[in-house]
């Protein structure tokens, strides 16, 4: 599969680009990140270039040429990107944001969740399961509303309980709302969750499902609506700058719109009303798209959204998961061959491309550190956003947890619970994999002779080196960038 994705490798920017390491070795950067972001395309931008950007301008008007390019490419982005994930007529909707975060927390307010709520009647008090598997912004702003919140805890191979799960409804059987909030995909493991069967189970019991695609989105096929009798799911949200050709797009959420009970959009402004009048009276548009995309929408953010959705059919999900199964076995073989390196829920070997790790005996900021400036390797230390989920693959009781908390709390990070993640993407080669694989081997044989010249940064875990700012000349550029004339 390698040769078939070479074509689509050409075109990503960046591809052929160098970073200076230590000493001032000039290595190519290797872009081993893609859970947390994807890569900009060249062919997307070009089309932006030379098509779209000619005729930009503000939508919500059709009687002028430019106008009318826009509103009608707007509209059409967001039909191609609902037919993509088997969205029907009676599915809203909305792209704002940068991702996922953005859209869930605007869900909330939509749902009327969000704030501190008094209930007289304990069964009025929605509940909302979540996995253990959670990325932080499907946990933490569930927190934060008025909900109850109950983890689905694991299994004895730490995956996704459904018979604890269904035990979960039974017990919360007499509140009036149940939600299902779950991950579709770890971005931790890269393992995917029983979400469709989730979503049988809460429909069930007469509740809803919603799933987060922000890790999963870019490889693999979405249907909201699948033929089986209560699969169906309520409501998606996915961060579209993952995907390759998605930075700078916006996040996407779409949901049915029986959930939607406003009176009030969740923010009101041009475009999200009939008509006004100077005695404050008004009314709101009854279209729901349309009065919950107040004031200039993000036009040219959903457009990419959509073109990046094309190149992932272009370039087929079969396509893409073969690849990624052909990698992860390259990844897997060299990492398993070292005692001292620990993959995170290794045995689960179905899974996208995230493999996180520990090594003994070192911090992974160091780790990330290093294999950055002797390597070239762009990988991602900490808890991923998954800090809970972290709980469980690392066996964090409570005790060592409060521990932990009360570091912090100190101003010492040092301890904070991590691992180093790498994520790879099928545009990839195997001697990239296979490269990667070897620098992580002798990263964990070499790490402690490897910090020579660096000086520690104890309360974080990190190192700088003590001779040269190696990010200096990225800086320098980064910022040349920003602030230089465009005219001479």
């Amino acid at each position: 599969m390698e040769q078939y994705f070479n074509k689509f490798r050409e075109g990503i920017i960046g591809i052929d680009q160098e970073m200076e390491g230590i000493g001032g070795k000039k290595m190519p950067i290797l872009y081993a990140d893609w859970t947390a972001s994807g890569r900009n395309y060249l062919p997307i931008e070009k089309r932006f270039q030379e098509i779209l950007m000619p005729f930009v301008a503000n939508t919500h008007t059709e009687t002028s040429t430019t106008g009318t390019a826009m509103t009608y490419a707007y509209h059409e982005a967001q039909k191609l990107i609902k037919k993509h994930v088997n969205a029907s007529k009676d599915d809203v909707i909305i792209c704002a944001g940068s991702g996922m975060t953005a859209m869930i927390n605007k869900f909330q307010r939509i749902l009327e969740l969000k704030g501190s709520v008094q209930f007289d009647n304990p069964n009025d008090k929605p509940v909302v399961f979540i996995t253990h598997m959670e990325h932080h912004s499907n946990q933490t702003s569930w927190l934060e509303t008025c909900v109850e919140t109950v983890i689905i805890p694991p299994n004895e191979v730490g995956l996704v309980d459904l018979d604890a799960f269904k035990q979960l409804i039974e017990k919360y059987k007499s509140r009036k709302t149940k939600i299902a909030s779950v991950t579709a995909c770890s971005n931790v493991t890269g393992i995917q969750t029983p979400y469709h069967e989730i979503a049988k189970l809460i429909h069930d019991a007469g509740g809803y499902c919603f799933v987060d695609f922000a890790c999963s989105a870019p490889y693999v096929n979405i249907d909201m609506h699948p033929e089986e009798e209560g699969a169906h799911l309520d409501a998606i949200m996915f961060s579209p700058h993952k995907f390759l050709g998605g930075p700078g797009s916006s996040g996407v959420l779409i949901f049915n719109n029986q959930l939607y009970n406003r009176s009030v959009p969740d923010h009101p402004g041009g475009g999200t009303v009939d008509w006004t009048n100077p005695w404050g009276v008004h009314k709101y548009i009854d279209d729901i798209e349309a009065r919950e995309d107040g004031g200039t929408p993000g036009f040219l953010q959903t457009m990419k959204t959509a073109m990046s959705i094309t190149l992932k059919e272009e370039m087929g999900v079969e396509n893409m998961l073969k690849r990624e199964e052909e990698l992860l076995e390259i990844l897997f073989d060299k990492l398993e061959s070292q005692d001292n390196i620990h993959i995170l829920a290794g045995q689960h070997k179905d899974r996208l491309g995230v493999v996180s790790f520990y090594i003994d005996d070192l911090h992974y900021n160091v780790g990330v550190r290093l294999l950055n400036d002797h390597y070239g390797i762009q990988s991602r230390g900490g808890c991923s956003c998954a800090g809970t989920y972290g709980h469980y693959l690392l066996n964090v009781d409570q005790e060592r947890s409060d521990r932990i908390v009360e570091q912090i709390k100190a101003g010492n990070f040092s301890e904070k619970i991590g691992w180093i993640r790498v994520s790879i993407h099928p545009t990839l080669t195997n001697e990239e994999v296979e490269y990667i694989g070897n620098c992580i081997i002798e990263l964990a044989k070499n790490h402690r002779s490897m910090q020579s010249g660096y000086d520690s940064k104890a309360s974080c875990g990190s190192i700088e080196h003590d001779q040269e700012d190696l990010d200096k000349a990225v800086k320098a550029k980064m910022l040349n960038a920003l602030t230089s004339p465009f005219t001479k």
